[in-house]
C-alpha cells in the first residue's frame, strides 16, 4: 500500500489510527471513540442524535449562540500543569485576572494543546508557533500528590467541550507513550470521542467500504510490482487468501482515516484547529521579521505588515474604515496607508500625525509610539476574516495607558460581536476590567487562583450589586482592594 501499512491496534473497544512522525522521535496516535457493533461484517449505523456534527439546537449541543455564530460555552480541562479539574464557562469574551504564576496561561495554552492534538500535530515547532511554551512531555501533566483515580494510566489531559449538563460536543484525551502489543511507543496518544460515542456516521459506512476496496486495490498493485517494501509472506499468496488475510487490517485503516477526518472537521466547526495564543512584541511590531509559519498572523506578532496590505483590498474597504475610526482614540493620529506589496517589501508603514507640519507629518512605524502599534495588532487580528475565529489574548494591557486600557476592552467587546470572533483575555492591569460590562452575560470576567493544594481554580466575577443610594464600585477598585480575587494574598 502506498506510504505504507502500520499496525491499528484493536485494544479492547477502541479504534486507533495510523500515526503521524514527531520531530522528537516518536509518534502521534490518535484513538477515536467506541467500535460501533458488528454485524455480519458491517457496522451499526450511529444513532443521528449521537453523532458528532449535531444541529446548534439539538439536545443542547454544548455551544451557545451569540448574534450570527456559536461559541464555545464551556471547557474543562484535566490533569495539565497546574490544572488538576478545572471547568470555565466562557462568553464570546472572557478576561482572566490572577497573579503571577496562578495557571492564568496554562488555561490558554490546554486549550491550545487540545487544538493541536485535533489536528494530530503536537510537534514542538507547531505547539511553540501556537503560542505554546514547549516543555518535556512529563510536565505537561499536573504533578500533585494524590493522584485521581481517572488520572492514573498516564492520562495527560482530559478536554471538554460542553455545557455541563449534556453531554460534550468533544471530548480530548492526551498522553505522551503507551504500549503497542510488546512495543513500548514513545509519542502522543490522543483518544477522542463525543460524550463516548463513536466519531463515525451511519452515512460514512458507504465510504469505508469504498476506501477499503481501493486499500486492498493498492496493496494488491504493489505486491505485483514486487515493491520492496512488500513483506515477503505476501509475495506468493493467491489474492482471495490475501485479502482474507489483510482484510482486517485494512478495515481498520479506512475507518481511522474517515474518522480522523470527522475529527478534523469537528474542531474546524468548534474553531478549535485555529486556536492561538496572541502575545504580540514590540520588536516584531516595529521591525518586521520572517512571516511566521501560522499565517496571516503569527504569535508574537509577525506577518502584521503583511496581514494590512489585505485591508486595501476594495472587499475590505469597510473594515479598513472602521480601523482608521477606531485608531483615532489616539489624538495625533490621522490616517494610515494599507502598505502595497511595495511598502511591505520595505517594511514601511506610512502613518499620518496631524500635529505636524504638512511637509513632515508621514512618520513610519519605527517612529510610532507602541501603544498604536499593539492597537493596531489587535484591531487587524479582530476584524479580519483570516484570522482564528477562537483565540487567547495574554496580557492584553502591555504597553498601554490606564484608560487607554478601558477603551481598548470596550473595543474588543464591539469588535467580537460585530465580527464573530470569541476571545479569552489575561491581564494584570485593573484598568481593563473597567473596560467591561458584567451585565452583559457574553461579557465574562473570573480570577484565578491556586487553593490550598496548589492547583489552579477559577471563580467568576458577577456584575457588583450596590445598596439602594449607593454608586457602585468599578471594577478595578474592587480588585485592588482584593474584592473579587486574583491578588497575592502571602504578603
Amino acid at each position: 500500500m502506498r506510504g505504507g501499512f502500520r499496525d491499528c491496534l484493536n485494544q479492547g473497544r477502541i479504534w486507533t489510527l495510523p500515526l503521524w512522525q514527531c520531530s522528537r522521535g516518536g509518534d502521534v496516535l490518535i484513538v477515536l471513540g467506541k467500535v460501533p457493533e458488528r454485524r455480519r461484517g458491517c457496522y451499526r449505523p450511529v444513532p443521528q442524535q449521537q453523532r458528532l456534527r449535531r444541529s446548534p439546537g439539538l439536545r443542547g449541543g454544548g455551544t451557545v449562540t451569540y448574534g450570527r455564530v456559536q461559541v464555545i460555552s464551556e471547557i474543562r480541562i484535566r490533569n495539565f500543569k497546574s490544572i488538576q479539574d478545572l471547568t470555565l464557562k466562557l462568553g464570546r469574551v472572557t478576561v482572566l485576572i490572577g497573579e503571577n504564576g496562578s495557571g492564568k496561561s496554562n488555561i490558554l495554552e490546554a486549550i491550545g494543546f487540545a487544538g493541536c492534538a485535533a489536528a494530530g500535530k503536537l510537534d514542538n515547532a507547531v505547539l511553540a508557533s501556537r503560542g505554546i511554551r514547549v516543555c518535556e512531555p512529563g510536565w505537561m501533566t499536573a504533578a500533585f500528590g494524590e493522584v485521581d483515580e481517572a488520572d492514573k494510566g498516564g492520562v495527560a489531559v482530559n478536554f471538554q467541550i460542553g455545557s455541563g449538563q449534556i453531554q460534550p460536543d468533544l471530548e480530548l484525551s492526551i498522553t505522551w507513550g503507551g504500549q503497542s502489543g510488546r512495543t513500548r511507543r514513545t509519542g502522543w496518544r490522543i483518544v477522542a470521542s463525543s460524550g463516548g460515542e463513536p466519531l463515525l456516521l451511519a452515512s460514512d459506512l458507504d465510504r469505508v467500504w469504498e476506501l477499503k476496496e481501493k486499500l486492498s486495490q493498492e496493496f494488491w498493485d504493489d505486491l505485483q510490482q514486487s515493491k520492496p517494501h512488500m513483506a515477503p509472506k505476501y509475495q506468493s499468496v493467491a489474492r482471495p487468501d490475501l485479502e482474507q488475510k489483510i482484510g482486517p487490517i485494512v478495515e481498520k485503516i479506512a475507518i481511522a482515516r474517515i474518522a480522523r477526518e470527522r475529527l478534523s472537521e469537528s474542531a474546524s466547526e468548534l474553531a478549535l484547529s485555529d486556536f492561538m495564543i496572541y502575545a504580540p512584541e514590540n520588536t516584531l511590531l516595529r521591525t518586521p521579521s520572517p512571516e511566521s509559519a501560522v499565517l496571516p498572523l503569527g504569535s508574537k506578532g509577525e506577518g502584521l505588515f503583511r496581514h494590512l496590505e489585505s485591508f486595501g483590498d476594495p472587499e475590505n474597504e469597510a473594515q479598513l474604515k472602521d480601523m482608521k475610526e477606531r485608531l483615532k482614540i489616539f489624538g495625533w493620529f490621522e490616517d494610515f496607508l494599507a502598505p502595497d506589496a511595495a511598502a511591505v517589501s520595505q517594511a514601511r508603514l506610512q502613518i499620518r500625525d496631524r500635529w505636524l507640519a504638512p511637509g513632515r507629518a508621514v512618520i513610519d512605524q519605527r517612529s510610532a509610539n507602541e501603544g498604536f502599534l499593539y492597537l493596531l495588532f489587535y484591531f487587524a487580528l479582530m476584524m479580519s476574516s483570516r484570522t482564528p475565529r477562537f483565540f487567547a489574548i495574554d496580557n492584553l494591557d502591555n504597553a498601554l495607558n490606564p484608560k487607554l486600557c478601558a477603551a481598548l476592552m470596550r473595543q474588543i467587546a464591539e469588535l467580537a460581536d460585530r465580527y464573530d470572533k470569541q476571545v479569552i483575555c489575561t491581564t494584570h492591569n485593573p484598568a481593563i476590567l473597567d473596560g467591561l460590562n458584567l451585565r452583559d452575560d457574553a461579557q465574562r470576567l473570573y480570577s484565578v487562583q491556586r487553593n490550598e493544594d496548589g492547583q489552579t481554580t477559577v471563580n467568576r466575577v458577577r456584575a457588583p450589586q450596590p445598596m439602594p443610594g449607593q454608586v457602585p464600585m468599578k471594577l478595578s477598585a474592587a480588585f485592588l482592594a482584593g474584592h473579587i480575587g486574583g491578588l497575592p494574598e502571602h504578603f
